[in-house]
């Protein structure tokens, strides 16, 4: 039997239930989760393969490609919607669970059509943050089951609380939730304005905290919503307008990627007090409904630790349990009746269903530093004799004189021991292994924006040869002309991810992003004007691990890039150009490259890698 080498990446822990390696050392995918049968997984490199072959229907795709698998996506959903009925089932609970997507996790049209079919049967709807986004949701949830959630979030004027009320005469079931106190008076003035009846609801901004980079907006002093106190006096406003009757819903969102379910029960029981104080206290009897908004999270590197922004320490059943088990504890508490549940898991539904697929163009061994001379015992020895000059002196003036410069010898030397610890590292790390950049078809700043904007790491690994032990230490370099554009962090705290060498007898070299179909293609930039990626959407048939590409998208082109930093291509680039080189007689060379230049992606096309040195 072939040997897998796919544990050097630890697919098994990141992969599950979704990606593996089969038995031809390729990447495959998983479809049904870990119902899907081994003839049914799907192989990623065939598909490539298959979107790169041409026909007369369709221009030639390029690299990059985002490949996505929409049968994933349904699995998430009922995956999701399974955890909270069995939670429902074992606690009594005595409501139902209403999910909803946020539109901003990935605004393109086929996913938020998709989540919508798919989720027909749960009732599955959307959230909106903006009047753009509020306008897809409009549209897509007309092929909704009726009554499916439009949670209208964010910062909201009279033209987004117009369009909200224009939803809900639609029959919609729009709920405009106030962020702020001042959004109650727009809504009352568009819906005197409107002749519509409103259903609104309240963002609580919680006590409850979670640590690292994504609770930065959790806790009292968060961006969004308001403290209990100012909830009681909207509420208190509506009942003085005998309009407490329109407050139907509470909403709290402590953060992405909450750590623990110690979390995730805390701030459901807290809120699950405000809703019973609504309730009872304020006489918002007509209240149904406990959004207890996003932050479900995704397990990037397999390790399932609550001590990293990477990771969480639980699955879909976990987090359904301590949601369900808070609020109907804190509810019959109160005495009073289980509220409708609904969440809004953008990240954990998306994240899984699409991967980047990076092509190799070359790579090259990392240069040596100017200083290389410098052995490792040398660099020791330079740490240590600049590590005691950092010890302050303990006795009378010379004490004082030692406190009073020392934040000066630790910026001073502190910094430099910070470089030679860093250079250290580097070091031991070579004398073993030679690093090699490879060379990639990619942009980090339009493809991984995480990645260089907040440190988010992707798990990655070769779509092939994983039959075939890697052997090279590596890492990622883009072709933008800036120094950031390079992937040097890589899962489990590792500086370098492993690869194999390039040898074009073998074909191209390819290697797969995944977990990215979460917020990577919103947040893209245009650095250097590369643009997103082809995109490929490939369906299983059930059987045989066949599959189909149902739709195979080029990339954004030149022409349309450059549209986007408001040119008008025709009149400022084209005629231009042309009228120069016909001055210069040289248009019909040149006019051939500009056409084919403007209508193709800007990445590089039928590059051939060199073999590896």
């Amino acid at each position: 039997m072939a040997k897998n080498y796919g544990d050097v990446y630890n697919i098994e822990d990141w992969g599950e239930p979704y990606f593996a390696v089969n038995k031809d050392g390729h990447l495959c995918v998983r479809i049904y989760g870990s119902e899907t049968l081994p003839e049914q997984e799907i192989d990623v490199l065939s598909v490539i393969e298959q979107a790169m072959s041409t026909d007369d229907k369709r221009e030639k795709l390029q690299f990059p490609m985002i490949l996505r698998f929409p049968d994933v996506l349904r699995h998430r959903i009922d995956s999701l919607h399974a955890a909270f009925s069995k939670a429902i089932k074992d606690y009594q609970y005595g409501s139902v669970y209403r999910g909803v997507f946020p539109v901003k996790v990935n605004q393109n049209k086929a996913v938020v059509q998709d989540m919508v079919r798919f989720g027909y049967d749960h009732s599955y709807g959307l959230e909106a943050g903006s009047k753009p986004e509020l306008l897809i949701a409009m549209s897509c949830l007309t092929k909704a089951k009726p009554g499916a959630y439009l949670v209208c979030n964010g910062y909201k004027d009279s033209a987004y609380v117009a369009l909200a009320l224009a939803a809900r005469a639609m029959g919609l079931n729009a709920i405009i939730v106030l962020e702020m106190e001042e959004e109650l008076d727009i809504v009352i003035e568009q819906s005197s304005k409107l002749g519509v009846e409103p259903v609104i609801g309240v963002r609580a901004k919680l006590l409850t905290k979670i640590d690292g980079h994504f609770g930065s907006t959790s806790g009292k002093h968060g961006k969004f919503g308001l403290l209990a106190e100012k909830i009681y006096e909207v509420a208190t406003k509506l009942k003085a307008l005998n309009k407490l009757h329109w407050l139907k819903l509470l909403h709290f969102h402590i953060g992405s990627m909450i750590p623990t379910t110690d979390n995730v029960f805390k701030a459901a029981s807290e809120a699950s007090d405000i809703y019973c104080t609504l309730v009872k206290e304020c006489g918002a009897e007509t209240m149904t409904t406990l959004d207890c908004g996003g932050g479900l999270g995704v397990d990037y590197d397999g390790t399932r630790s609550e001590d990293s922004d990477m990771s969480v320490a639980y699955g879909l059943e976990e987090y359904a349990s301590k949601v369900v088990q808070a609020v109907r504890d804190r509810c019959d508490y109160h005495g009073v009746p289980h509220p409708v549940l609904c969440t809004e898991s953008g990240r954990a539904m998306a994240s899984h269903h699409s991967m980047i697929i990076l092509e190799a163009l070359s790579a090259t061994p990392e240069p040596k530093d100017d200083d290389e001379e410098a052995t490792t015992e040398q660099l020791h020895e330079r740490i240590r004799d600049l590590s005691s000059k950092l010890q302050p002196s303990k006795t009378g003036t010379a004490a004082h004189m030692s406190m009073s410069s020392h934040a000066v010898h630790i910026k001073k030397h502190g910094i430099e021991i910070y470089k030679l610890g860093k250079k250290l590292s580097k070091r031991v790390i070579t004398e073993a292994d030679t690093i090699y950049n490879f060379h990639m078809n990619l942009s980090v700043f339009s493809l991984m924006p995480d990645y260089w904007g907040i440190q988010q790491l992707f798990p990655m690994i070769p779509v092939s040869r994983l039959d075939e032990k890697p052997t090279v230490k590596a890492t990622l370099v883009d072709i933008t002309c800036d120094s950031d554009g390079k992937v040097n962090k890589f899962i489990r705290d590792a500086d370098t991810l492993p690869l194999h060498p390039l040898d074009p007898k073998l074909g191209s070299y390819y290697v797969a992003v995944l977990l990215s179909g979460a917020y990577q293609e919103v947040l893209s930039s245009k650095h250097n004007l590369f643009g997103g990626p082809s995109l490929v959407r490939v369906v299983g048939t059930g059987h045989s691990g066949t599959f189909s590409v149902e739709a195979a998208l080029l990339g954004p082109t030149t022409e349309e890039l450059i549209g986007t930093m408001r040119y008008d291509v025709q009149h400022d680039i084209s005629s231009v150009i042309e009228e120069w080189a016909r001055e210069k007689k040289v248009w019909e060379m040149v006019g051939k490259l500009v056409e084919n230049g403007l209508h193709t992606m800007p990445y590089l096309a039928d590059y051939k890698p060199p073999p590896m040195a």
